[in-house]
């Protein structure tokens, strides 16, 4: 009977992994190609990677049932396990955690799906395991490679999100993690003049018509798609 060192079975489970986040990488970006292909491969497969761990914090471990997550954090909202109704659905028997995952949408009124997508927070598509319960503005800090990765050199981190988190404070958007990191964007791609309606025509839409703060936000990221083809 062969028998395997720790070593090589270890080695072994490291290849599977690998092969099973490429699969589940290219099957997400054919299926949603606005998420995904935004973004140069290695991000993407930081992102799934991302992904993944977020659903294995949750004791989720089945390729199935990872499956599944992830694509709830496309299809609905990064943040869809932050509803109070299914956190407890994924907490109330960690034995079984993997099978309730794979019926979850069976168990969770439609209306708890609808308001997950009403309070949709990208932040965790760029978030590793390090940084799950780590501070907003180490969140964003960490999260800033991964959505300008060729901005890198250019710009200091550390100071770009903090200066965004007190800007976010300032424009009412304080209890919207993903703000910080959608400011950080949002000046990075469009200089120094990002919020001057006087060179951004639309800033004046978008900033003073008494918009609600979700609103504001979606319409900042909505106008980097649009213009810079980027997910944030």
């Amino acid at each position: 009977m062969l028998k395997l060192r720790s070593e090589q079975f270890n080695v072994f489970q490291e290849q599977a992994e690998r092969k099973f986040v490429q699969q589940l990488q290219h099957s997400l970006a054919e299926k949603y190609p606005h998420v995904l292909p935004c973004y140069p491969d290695a991000i993407q497969n930081q992102i799934v990677i991302n992904m993944i761990n977020r659903a294995k914090s949750w004791g989720i471990n089945w390729q199935s049932s990872l499956v599944i997550f992830a694509e709830l954090m496309i299809a609905i909202a990064p943040n869809f396990d932050e509803q109070t109704e299914i956190r407890d659905a994924l907490k109330s028997d960690s034995k079984q955690v993997n099978q309730i995952m794979k019926t979850i949408t069976d168990h969770v009124p439609e209306t708890v799906w609808a308001k997950a997508e009403a309070t949709v927070d990208d932040l965790p598509l760029f978030l590793n395991a390090d940084y799950l319960n780590a501070s907003l503005i180490d969140q964003t800090i960490s999260a800033i490679p991964l959505v300008l990765w060729e901005k890198m050199t250019d710009i200091d981190a550390q100071q770009y999100a903090k200066n965004a988190y007190q800007y976010a404070n300032q424009l009412g958007l304080n209890g919207l993690n993903d703000a910080p990191l959608t400011l950080v964007v949002w000046r990075c791609l469009y200089g120094s003049e990002y919020n001057n309606p006087k060179v951004y025509s639309w800033v004046n839409d978008i900033m003073y018509n008494k918009r609600q703060p979700r609103e504001i936000l979606s319409m900042i990221k909505f106008r980097i798609a649009l213009d810079h083809r980027r997910r944030v």
